[in-house]
């Protein structure tokens, strides 16, 4: 008889840890999915995943204030037909896809569009599918097993599937199947979720009557509730602040998503586990160190092989800590529900102050940084116990010699080869900061101290040398921009992320000059040229208008179409008094608002005679304009004999790569134009560049008088990208050097 009730216990907790299993692996795989499917619809933008993150949040919040009202309202078999019913109406709107005629429209609110197209595509489901963790858990209390009582090791199993499914998507679902594949296979993991959530509600509707079990948990308060917003606010803020930071500078894409949520979840598996792998007093200490060293290092991103990952590690000990300060003030199972609804609004307040509230009050990217200082702000209470355990004195010497120590790799590490020759008021200062930086340890003990110690720090270490000046920074839903001015030689700049996009100087006579990559040593200029020797009257469609620095070399016959996804953008070339090549060589200037591919698409087709594709922001690449059905498109908007003119510059994505891979597949012939080994000295406006000119044969290039900087194009590799498939992890390169 004992065997029997054992094994029937075992399959009763199988069942409920599948179900949480599944449940949340579908709801974290439809996040990265759909994401994916509407993020050419809005130029690939990294501002989608965040703005994609709050809707999730938010639907997170009304699933679980659902499943809060049910089990506080409903008997048990009552829970269950509502529950039920909730999933047949929800299957009715599967497979996943986009709904029909939503167009994003120029003039309205991107991130607006976004969230209602995202609660009318994916709103039911997704809601469903939220309110299992907590129904389930809360069902699991009333069934009589011998862990009711304590039922939230269930959600230390509900995010080990959300990991699972994380890590899977970028390294085996992306590179295997389509966003149409993956839809159906969603379809069928709801299905599998239907039936488990059936049998969960089986065991509990045979027993109606028993009540919830409660262990010695704390009752709820509002001071404790208050604690819960906090301790899950900040980490919510922190995952869409560090996303954010390093998606500018490489793409936005799966990838670079679903690697800091992976740590964030890894650290709610931490804090719910029965026996956490990492131990509170260590994860707060870390997290302490952590943010002091991103304080101190916050203004640098190169080179990225180090920075990266430290943003990353610093992040999920952060999460650690606070969610494991979170854990250990969750309530009696009976206040279940009440404890995964705060929790959840804590979510959304932290993203949406990412997502919609900081692009509208700052200018500039402040929201990560000021995340980092309300962290510090509640570094754990317990922490003043436990730095001295088990060392014995508060941040023993070796702590502070460590702390140096790392300080002075990672500040050296980022010119590793030129120390020598870096000013000296530089090292004077990285010194100063180092042991600025080890005084604000020793802060830690009073929270509020060490947070007003933190926001010090990251004011200072802000590089306060350098010739340049902004003059004007501004930021839209597509990113933060800002104009530059050099002294010597006299030059403009505009600067997205961390990336400078040129613009003008000006030369000792007073006239204007494109810069950086557009400058008449370019390959881009040889190309205009040469093209332009064929026809007295040439139609050029330029997508990515940036600074208008190309129109330098446009002809008084010449007919150009300018198409840019960002207003902000259009305004900064065309009427800010900043720039000035547009307006003197095309002071009528026909601009064309809204995603590429969307109004490319309206173009009649043959309309160009050269099409240059020059659409980055930052370093980051939109990749919905590198598929294959992408360059299919161009070709057909370009005349017979036309050139198609892709720019790949890009320090850590191999583009010739997944280019060469779409002209093969199409049958058209490429060449590589390059510009290298720049002397600074006589030449100090130019930047190295790539660009790729596309025709439909080999034999056409014989008609341009192209100079050295073309070769054909042979990258090593091939890779074909189309839109329901791509995979960024295939084509990512780390630098050891920055600019490299």
């Amino acid at each position: 008889m004992d065997d029997r009730v054992g094994a029937a216990r075992r399959a009763q907790l199988s069942l409920f840890t599948t179900t949480m299993f599944v449940g949340a692996a579908l709801l974290f795989w439809v996040q990265p999915l759909f994401t994916k499917m509407v993020l050419p619809l809005l130029g690939g933008s990294p501002s989608v995943w965040n703005t994609a993150m709050v809707f999730f949040q938010a639907a997170l919040l009304c699933g679980y204030g659902y499943a809060h009202l049910l089990t506080r309202h409903l008997g048990a078999r009552s829970q269950c037909l509502v529950h039920f019913c909730l999933l047949g109406v929800a299957a009715v709107t599967l497979p996943i896809s986009i709904a029909g005629d939503w167009l994003p429209d120029a003039a309205a609110p991107p991130a607006l569009w976004l969230l209602g197209l995202l609660a009318v595509s994916i709103g039911a489901p997704f809601f469903a599918v939220a309110a299992t963790a907590p129904l389930v858990q809360r069902w699991f209390s009333r069934t009589g097993h011998p862990h009711a009582s304590d039922p939230y090791f269930l959600y230390a199993a509900s995010n080990l599937g959300s990991v699972a499914v994380l890590l899977a998507f970028p390294f085996v679902i992306e590179p295997l199947v389509g966003t149409r594949g993956q839809a159906l296979a969603w379809t069928v993991g709801f299905a599998v979720l239907a039936a488990c959530i059936i049998g969960c509600g089986a065991n509990v509707w045979r027993r109606p009557a028993i009540a919830a079990s409660t262990n010695d948990a704390p009752r709820s308060t509002w001071h404790r509730r208050a604690t819960w917003l906090a301790y899950s606010a900040v980490p919510s803020s922190l995952l869409l602040g560090v996303t954010g930071h390093i998606s500018t500078d490489i793409a936005s894409a799966p990838l670079l998503w679903v690697v800091p949520l992976t740590l964030y979840l890894l650290s709610f598996v931490n804090a719910f586990a029965r026996r956490p792998l990492i131990p509170s007093w260590l994860a707060v200490r870390c997290m302490a160190f952590g943010l002091v060293i991103l304080a101190a290092l916050f203004p640098w991103r190169e080179p990225a092989s180090i920075f990266l990952p430290l943003h990353l590690v610093a992040f999920f000990f952060i999460a650690t800590a606070c969610h494991g300060a979170l854990a250990e003030r969750r309530p009696a199972a009976e206040s279940l529900t009440e404890f995964y609804l705060f929790v959840s609004l804590g979510g959304l307040i932290g993203g949406l102050f990412v997502a919609l509230v900081a692009p509208v009050v700052f200018d500039s990217v402040l929201e990560y940084p000021l995340s980092l200082v309300l962290a510090a702000a509640l570094l754990p209470r317990r922490e003043k116990e436990a730095v001295t355990a088990p060392g014995g004195t508060l941040w023993r010497k070796g702590d502070i010699v460590l702390a140096v120590l790392i300080l002075a790799v990672i500040l050296g590490g980022r010119s590793f080869t030129e120390w020598a020759e870096l000013p000296l008021p530089f090292i004077v200062f990285a010194g100063a900061l180092g042991v600025f930086a080890v005084f604000v340890l020793s802060r830690q003990v009073r929270p509020l101290g060490f947070a007003v110690c933190l926001a010090a720090l990251l004011i200072t270490g802000h590089k306060p040398w350098g010739s340049d000046d902004t003059v004007w920074s501004g930021r839209s839903f597509f990113g933060v921009y800002q104009v530059v001015e050099k002294a010597d030689p006299p030059m403009r700049s505009l600067v997205h992320g961390t990336t400078n996009h040129g613009g003008q100087w000006t030369r000792d006579d007073g006239s204007l000059e494109p810069t950086s990559y557009y400058t008449p040593a370019s390959p881009v200029a040889n190309i205009i040229a040469a093209t332009q020797a064929l026809k007295k009257r040439q139609r050029v469609g330029l997508v990515g208008l940036g600074t208008g620095a190309l129109t330098y070399y446009q002809r008084t016959d010449d007919a150009w179409r300018y198409f840019e996804i960002d207003p902000m953008v259009a305004r900064l070339a065309s009427n800010s008094g900043y720039f000035d090549i547009l307006p003197t060589h095309d002071p009528a200037p026909d601009i064309v608002l809204g995603d590429a591919r969307l109004t490319l698409a309206r173009e009649p087709d043959r309309r160009f005679d050269l099409l240059v594709i020059d659409a980055f922001s930052s370093d980051a690449i939109p990749i919905h304009l590198l598929t294959r059905e992408a360059m299919a498109l161009y070709m057909r908007k370009l005349e017979d004999g036309g050139v198609l003119l892709l720019h790949t510059s890009n320090r850590l994505i191999d583009l010739q790569a997944v280019v060469a891979g779409a002209v093969d597949d199409l049958g058209h012939a490429a060449m590589l134009g390059k510009l290298e080994n720049i002397d600074s000295e006589t030449d100090p406006v130019s930047a190295p560049s790539q660009w790729v000119a596309i025709m439909r044969d080999r034999a056409m290039f014989d008609r341009l008088a192209l100079d050295e900087t073309w070769a054909p194009l042979n990258p090593p590799r091939r890779l074909v990208w189309r839109d329901d498939f791509s995979n960024l992890a295939g084509v990512i390169r780390w630098r050891v050097k920055a600019g490299d």
